[in-house]
C-alpha cells in the first residue's frame, strides 16, 4: 500500500479511535506553526524538538481536537486535560505516531529498524520467545518484539517490570500481523493481543509492507509500529 500524502491516519480495527502516523519532513519552525495543542518549550537539540512536535501533531489528527493540553497521571501516563478518552505517543527516526481510544487504555510504540538490536535481545527476550521467531527473521522479529512489549508496558502503566518474566510472548502471527502475550504481573495471567504494521520510507514516500527477513529489512528506511 502506498501513501501519497502525509501524515497518515489509520482507523482502528479493534477499538474506538484512530492512529495517526506522521513522517517528519518539516523544520522545527514549520512543525511549531501547525501545532495547536499543548505548549512547546524548545529543547536543546533539533531532533528532540522535531520528535516532540510531530508526535503532538499526530495526536491532533488522532483525536480531532486542537485545543487540549497534555498532562500526566501519577503513574506517568499522558492524558488530555479537557477530553475523555486515552492517548499514547511514540517516535523514532523520522516518524512519529499517536493513538486515541475513546473507551479504554491504549499503548503505541514506533521503532526504526536497526540490526544492532541483536546485541541486546537477551535483555528482553526469553529462550522460548526466541524459538517463535521465523527462520531468517531474527533481528526483525526481535525489533518487533521489543516494540510490542513497549506497547504493553505503556498500555498497562507498569513500573519496574521484568520484560522477560512478566510480559511473555506466546505467539507471533506474521500473516495476521499480531502478537499474543501473557501478562504475568497479575494472577491469573492476563492474555493480551498486540497489532503491528511495517512501513518503508523512500524519500518522502511511505509504503506499507509485511515484516521482512533480516536481509531485506536492512534495505532503505523501515519502521515497525505496534499498538493495542
Amino acid at each position: 500500500m502506498f501513501f501519497s500524502f502525509l501524515p497518515l491516519v489509520h482507523q482502528h480495527k479493534h477499538s474506538h479511535g484512530l492512529i495517526a502516523l506522521w513522517y517528519i519532513t518539516e523544520s522545527v519552525e514549520e512543525l511549531h506553526r501547525k501545532l495547536t495543542i499543548d505548549r512547546f518549550t524548545p529543547f536543546k537539540t533539533i531532533k528532540r524538538n522535531r520528535h516532540w512536535l510531530s508526535a503532538r501533531l499526530a495526536l491532533q489528527i488522532a483525536t480531532n481536537h486542537t485545543k487540549s493540553k497534555i498532562k500526566k497521571s501519577p503513574e506517568g501516563k499522558p492524558f488530555l486535560d479537557d477530553q475523555d478518552g486515552h492517548i499514547s505517543m511514540s517516535h523514532s527516526g523520522e516518524m512519529a505516531a499517536a493513538m486515541y481510544n475513546k473507551t479504554q487504555s491504549c499503548g503505541i510504540d514506533l521503532e526504526l529498524y536497526d540490526q544492532r538490536i541483536e546485541r541486546i535481545v537477551h535483555k528482553f527476550t526469553g529462550k522460548t520467545e526466541e524459538d517463535l521467531f521465523r527462520e531468517g527473521f531474527y533481528c526483525s522479529s526481535a525489533c518487533l518484539l521489543w516494540s510490542a512489549k513497549e506497547s504493553v508496558f505503556k498500555y498497562c502503566e507498569l513500573h519496574d517490570v521484568n520484560f522477560i518474566e512478566e510480559i511473555q510472548l506466546k505467539e507471533i502471527n506474521y500473516e495476521n500481523q499480531t502478537l499474543k502475550f501473557h501478562l504475568k504481573r497479575f494472577d491469573p495471567d492476563v492474555p493480551i493481543t498486540v497489532f503491528y504494521r511495517v512501513y518503508e520510507a523512500v524519500g518522502e514516500k511511505v509504503y506499507e509492507t509485511p515484516l521482512l527477513a533480516d536481509l531485506d529489512m536492512r534495505t532503505n528506511e523501515r519502521y515497525i509500529l505496534t499498538w493495542l
